[in-house]
């Protein structure tokens, strides 16, 4: 009998030994899914574990700042952090809740994936076709992949018939949960698969732009942080910001967790709006003609073009990215941007102060 107990007893204390050995293993992963776990409106506050610091430049486009009556009361019909309207010359009429300014860091959540657009306007000026392009042509272990024919259009389209998927972030063994915690956002791609063709079937999914990343890195052979840094915030950004990681030293969020500046989301609203060019004088980030890639309409949903949602305006089509608490519009007319940050629901006729 004394022999059963402690045979039991060893049993029992090597099953919690490699209980406790898996959960510290895994702890980054676990700290992560509670903070998604708990988050009000879907999104953590602060997001815990490794994340890289991107550093702006001197030289960024200067902003104008006025108080205006207009945008404040349209600001005060919603739970409003910030509503500022830009226009081309970098004029930016302003609205602030208390605490809140231009240098104020805000987690991008859903608007993040519309840092790979000039990324992806400097890629296509280097590499022609480059949207047209199956992504196995610059992912090899893709070649002999039913997937490997999705093209960075249909990513950014949201036509690549990978799905959202029901999202449990404390599932370890979902690769939805692995695409929002880690350990290594390349896998959790890899492990997704598609519910039907390219091309055929509309659905906003967070693995279209992880996957826009991986075509990303296999073109310029260098981690996205870096390549974020060197092709666009260390031109276009005044402040830093903070990208979050897989893991320690790994890869870059692409789908979202990226806190940057209220005036850095601007500036990259003015810099899609202008098509590469800066206000500043400096030089254009790309050749002239991609944006009118981004006002193209998905043959499949015709308010959708590429990374963006289309509605019509007077002048011609406005571009919307919108998340949680998060609006970002973008004028191609005017070359003016607007952006809406706060909680809950947005401010009923945003667009109209583009109009």
């Amino acid at each position: 009998m004394q022999r059963m107990v402690l045979i039991l007893a060893v049993i029992a204390l090597v099953t919690v030994s490699l209980g406790v050995g898996a959960l510290s293993a895994h702890w980054p992963f676990w700290q992560r899914a509670w903070a998604w776990r708990a988050a009000p409106e879907g999104w953590p506050t602060t997001i815990a574990g490794a994340s890289h610091v991107l550093h702006g430049a001197a030289s960024a486009q200067a902003l104008d700042l006025h108080d205006d009556p207009g945008i404040a009361g349209v600001a005060a019909t919603a739970s409003t952090h910030a509503l500022l309207h830009v226009h081309r010359d970098g004029r930016v009429e302003a609205w602030f809740a208390p605490g809140f300014d231009l240098h104020s860091p805000v987690d991008g959540r859903g608007l993040v994936p519309v840092l790979l657009l000039p990324l992806f306007a400097q890629l296509s000026g280097e590499h022609a076709g480059l949207l047209d392009k199956p992504v196995a042509a610059w992912l090899p272990q893709w070649k002999e992949d039913r997937r490997g024919l999705i093209t960075p259009r249909q990513l950014f389209w949201q036509l690549s018939g990978l799905p959202a998927r029901a999202f449990n972030p404390l599932n370890p063994f979902s690769a939805r949960a692995q695409l929002a915690s880690g350990p290594d956002f390349g896998r959790a791609v890899a492990r997704w698969q598609p519910d039907y063709p390219p091309a055929t079937h509309f659905e906003e999914s967070p693995v279209n732009a992880q996957l826009l990343a991986l075509v990303v890195t296999g073109i310029d052979r260098a981690p996205l942080r870096d390549i974020v840094q060197k092709r666009l915030w260390s031109r276009v950004a005044g402040d830093d910001a903070l990208a979050m990681l897989d893991h320690r030293r790994g890869e870059m969020a692409a789908h979202c967790c990226f806190t940057a500046s209220l005036a850095d989301w601007l500036r990259l609203g003015l810099l899609l709006a202008a098509d590469g060019r800066s206000a500043s004088g400096g030089a254009a980030l790309w050749e002239p003609g991609f944006l009118s890639e981004l006002v193209t309409a998905s043959p499949v949903h015709p308010d959708y073009g590429l990374g963006f949602h289309l509605q019509s305006g007077p002048q011609g089509p406005l571009l919307t990215a919108a998340s949680a608490g998060r609006q970002l519009w973008i004028a191609p007319q005017t070359g003016a941007a607007l952006l809406w940050v706060g909680e809950g629901a947005p401010p009923p006729g945003l667009s109209q102060l583009l109009r």
